[in-house]
Order: structure tokens, then C-alpha cells, then sequence
């Protein structure tokens, strides 16, 4: 088990900047989201905006918008984070120098949360940049379906969740579509 948190870090940020042919990776992920159930039946997303070298998600983003779907990208107010409603408008830089949207912040209402994972392990609990927002956020959130994002790459087979650590329901990555339910890690899709 990963008892350094930090140094698990510290390997997936080096792992993704490092990580070639971004952009066919990114078209594979697409595809995999797209090809989810989750997507096509949900109408509320609360998704994160891709920063640096995650996953894209920038292109998802642009193809929910055109099928309709109602986008929420996160803010961070103090310890907390909320999602604002995006039709396209412009963001502003964050004090952590990410974009974020201004507007009333929701912290409810979700179909689906796709989340950012600098790691996966087998049950699909994600490790975060540390600041607890999304932990907190989703310890408060009930109902909705939780989709992460990362680079195969990013998955581990070494356990690094807590107990408190809420996992992903599905995971989405290059190489295919992971489910929780499995007990072992299987390529269900792709």
C-alpha cells in the first residue's frame, strides 16, 4: 500500500507530463465517455475542466453543449467547491490558476460527477491533487452517477484509498470502459 501519498503524486504528475501521443489518448477517452450509457441518458453534468497535462476533457465538454446537456464546471469557494452552470461564457483564472466560471454555485442536482484522478486503483478510488474539494464535495452529494477520467497509465494495483476515500463508479481511460462492481480490474468495454 502507498503510504506516501505525496510520492504517488509526485510519480502520476511525472508519468502524464511525460506521456506521448496526448492527443490519440484523449480521442480514445472521448469515445469510451461517449459510448457509456451515463452519457447519453443524463442531462446534468458536473465535469471538470481539463488543466495542464489531465486528460482532456475540454472536447467532452464542447460535445455536451452541442447534444443539449446542461454543464457545470467547479469553483472553489474557501474549503468548498461548487459547480456553475457553463454555456460557454468566459471563465476567470483561480488562485490555484485553473478557469472557473462565475455565477451561482450549485452543490447538488447532478446526473453525473465526472472527476479528475491523478491515480485509480482496482476499486476505482482516486487519488487528488490533496486539497479534499472533490472528498468533500462527494461525501455531501448523493445519487449521482461518479465517472472518472485518467490515462491507463494513471491506474495502480496498489491500494491507496482511506477509509473516507468515496470511489468512482466507473472509470474512463485510453485503453477502456472499468467498472467498480468488478472485484478485479477487467477491461469491460473496448
Amino acid at each position: 500500500m502507498w503510504k506516501d501519498k505525496a510520492a504517488l503524486r509526485q510519480k502520476m504528475k511525472a508519468l502524464r507530463a511525460s506521456a506521448a501521443d496526448r492527443a490519440a489518448r484523449d480521442a480514445k477517452i472521448f469515445d469510451h465517455f461517449f459510448s457509456l450509457p451515463q452519457a447519453e441518458r443524463a442531462d446534468k453534468f458536473f465535469i471538470y475542466l481539463s488543466f495542464g497535462s489531465e486528460a482532456d476533457t475540454r472536447g467532452i465538454i464542447s460535445e455536451l453543449l452541442k447534444r443539449k446537456k446542461q454543464v457545470f464546471l467547479p469553483r472553489v469557494e474557501g474549503k468548498d467547491m461548487v459547480f456553475v452552470r457553463y454555456t460557454g461564457q468566459a471563465l476567470q483564472k483561480s488562485a490555484f490558476g485553473m478557469e472557473e466560471p462565475a455565477g451561482e454555485g450549485l452543490k447538488e442536482g447532478a446526473d453525473v460527477i465526472v472527476l479528475p484522478m491523478l491515480a485509480a486503483d482496482g476499486q476505482l478510488h482516486r487519488l487528488g491533487y490533496g486539497g479534499g474539494y472533490y472528498d468533500r464535495f462527494l461525501s455531501e452529494e448523493s445519487g449521482a452517477a461518479r465517472i472518472g477520467i485518467c490515462y491507463d497509465f494513471q491506474r495502480t494495483d496498489e491500494p491507496f484509498a482511506e477509509e473516507h476515500d468515496i470511489p468512482a463508479d466507473v472509470l474512463v481511460t485510453d485503453k477502456g470502459i472499468f467498472l467498480r462492481e468488478e472485484t478485479e480490474e477487467k477491461e469491460c468495454r473496448h
